[in-house]
């Protein structure tokens, strides 16, 4: 989060600054540019004397001098008190103008002509007749409307030398944070992955339409400021206003600028558009309806479609020679039109013979009747495929049958002698025997017929299991409490064999879609696998995470034996993890626990990287 605040901040601080420099830039290059042009550089009062402002300023203090003083002057009853006014505020002390009126004949009517002037001009008066001379005084000192421009030009003039290394250092300034705020678009503060920000998610042609009405808005609101301030000679407000208006259209520029570079980052420059999202909304819509038609309607709409682009063009170079060529292109037109309609029948019905057979449905038959010979051919081996696959899943299932069937029998066979054998060794095991070498072998033969009794009960159960006969009877299970009965029973047997089992605490209930028994018997098998078959002295461990609608769970031990073999071949049935076969177990537990597995319509997965092996149980979520 720290992170996140800070570059955020630092962000916000690089978009300040290169509105500052960039500012900066345009003001020393304007000026400098402006300074060259009027003179600045060289005189820079004689250049203030000259400009359009000095001119303006003038003529509109000549105006209120004529159709104000000087028409109060001229009254019959004058207001000795507002001429005094007049006479003060055109004062040498107040302003930095002066002028002088005089009649038709030359006569000097009114004047405060008093001092040496910059700049002088006169105005004629055609309907009263007289003359207004106007003047600017040399030295501007008053404070009047002159007096700021005028400071402006002195300035400009004193600074002159130092506007283009301002210039070079701005723009320099400006190019690097402009590059730094391009390379850090779309990046977070210590993540390397991309992000969106909330700009970069808006469409960009929305967002250019958004911030192009920005622009233009401000636009009108700043050119009517800045036209009232000008009138008004309000300069240092009319500064503020312009720099403000250049920072906030440059700002929008930048984060439009920063917002492109993110877009390029995350390739959605095109694709975040909306004339890009409604154009694949549309075609995706055509494309889905077309999806829908007919193989045949779809040729239809083809050929119609290039037909008529063909009609036009023929009719429109034909307009002069009757209408001859456009009936032969028709005739020729019906008839491709006919044969194609041909073909497309015959592929209509070889692509409904092949989803038919791709169901599973073996025992459809194309009818190749009337077909065209390539077609016919075609018909013909799909038929054959059909009928040869057929007869294969007879045999398989047939070998199947038979193995199932040979299991159960002869596991049917042997338990019955081999319970009278346990039985007679239990008998001899309650004997007093005292020679030691005698109750030796009572206990290989106890151990052994147990050995032999789990073989035979794990045969018929994998018998069952692949052959389909065992139904899953299935529930919302708590797979909690089936994970904690489950470690409460192996608890003894983990410390008997030192291993530590680590089970992860996903705290929360979790339900599964099993059945309670056959997943308490896969349980059972994986569990008793760590404990046969890891290595002792270290950790087994079992984790339970949520995949969308799944659980996944996973049992990970390291193996005592080396496991130099693939876990395709591990899952298959009389395989097991060591080659010599000097541990215990049938090589049935993984693939019974597969089996029951997929009748509670989950999955199983094995994987084996050196003598760490891992495998994960997937259940539908309860």
């Amino acid at each position: 989060m720290k992170n996140i605040k800070y570059g955020l901040l630092m962000k916000i601080m690089a978009y300040i600054l290169i509105t500052i420099s960039a500012l900066a830039f345009a003001v020393s290059v304007s000026a400098s540019v402006y300074i060259k042009g009027s003179d600045i550089d060289r005189n820079p009062g004689m250049a203030f004397f000259e400009s359009e402002i000095c001119k303006k300023i003038t003529h509109d203090y000549a105006t209120e001098v004529y159709n104000g003083y000087f028409k109060e002057y001229m009254l019959t009853y004058m207001d000795w008190q507002k001429l005094e006014d007049y006479k003060q505020y055109y004062s040498k002390e107040n302003t930095n103008f002066f002028f002088a009126i005089t009649d038709k004949w030359g006569n000097h009517v009114l004047s405060s002509y008093t001092d040496t002037y910059g700049y002088r001009n006169t105005f004629v008066m055609e309907q009263d007749g007289y003359t207004v001379t106007v003047f600017v005084r040399t030295d501007i000192t008053a404070e009047d409307d002159y007096l700021f421009p005028y400071k402006l030009y002195t300035f400009a003039h004193e600074v002159r030398h130092l506007l283009i290394p301002i210039a070079s250092v701005s723009l320099v300034v400006t190019v690097l944070l402009f590059i730094y705020l391009m390379c850090s678009a779309a990046h977070k503060k210590g993540s390397d992955a991309l992000e969106p920000s909330f700009i970069d998610k808006i469409p960009l042609d929305l967002l250019l339409v958004v911030f192009a009405g920005l622009i233009i808005l401000a636009y009108l609101l700043f050119s009517e400021l800045v036209t009232a301030l000008y009138s008004m000679y309000m300069f240092e407000e009319l500064i503020m206003v312009l720099s403000f208006g250049f920072a906030f259209v440059f700002i929008l520029f930048m984060i439009l600028a920063a917002s492109i570079a993110a877009r390029i980052k995350l390739k959605t420059l095109f694709k975040n558009t909306l004339i890009y999202i409604v154009t694949r909304a549309v075609f995706r819509f055509i494309w889905k309806i077309l999806g829908k038609l007919p193989l045949l309607w779809k040729l239809l709409l083809f050929i119609g479609a290039v037909s008529l682009i063909e009609l036009v063009v023929i009719v429109v170079f034909t307009a002069k020679g009757g209408a001859a060529p456009a009936v032969i292109w028709f005739l020729l037109r019906m008839g491709v039109t006919a044969f194609l309609c041909f073909i497309t029948l015959n592929m209509i019905k070889i692509k409904e013979g092949g989803e038919e057979i791709s169901r599973g449905n073996f025992q459809y038959k194309i009818d190749n009747k009337h077909m065209l010979t390539d077609f016919k051919r075609h018909a013909d081996n799909l038929n054959n495929i059909s009928e040869g696959m057929s007869d294969a899943i007879k045999e398989k299932m047939k070998s199947e049958r038979f193995k199932s069937d040979l299991i159960t029998n002869v596991s049917h066979d042997i338990k019955t002698p081999l319970t009278s054998i346990i039985n007679y060794v239990d008998l001899l095991d309650r004997q007093n025997i005292d020679d030691s070498t005698s109750r030796e072998y009572i206990e290989v033969l106890k151990k052994q017929s147990a050995r032999l009794k789990k073989l035979t009960e794990d045969l018929i159960e994998a018998s069952k299991a692949t052959s389909g006969v065992i139904k899953a009877n299935m529930e919302k299970l708590n797979l909690k409490e089936i994970m904690n009965q489950v470690s409460g029973e192996y608890s003894a047997k983990f410390t008997e064999n030192n291993i530590e089992p680590v089970i992860n605490d996903f705290g929360e209930d979790i339900y599964i879609w099993a059945d309670g028994r056959l997943i308490w018997r896969v349980m059972d098998n994986m569990m008793g696998n760590i404990c046969k078959h890891s290595h002792p002295g270290t950790r087994a461990y079992i984790t339970v995470e949520q995949q969308d609608n799944r659980i996944k769970i996973c049992f990970k031990n390291v193996s005592k034996e080396k496991l130099n073999i693939t876990a395709e071949e591990l899952m298959e049935r009389f395989v097991r993890g060591d080659s010599s076969r000097t541990s215990e177990g049938s090589g049935l537990g993984l693939s019974i626990a597969k089996s029951l597995t997929e009748i509670m319509q989950g999955t199983m997965q094995l994987e084996i990287e050196g003598d760490l092996f891992k495998a994960c149980l997937i259940f539908n979520k309860g």
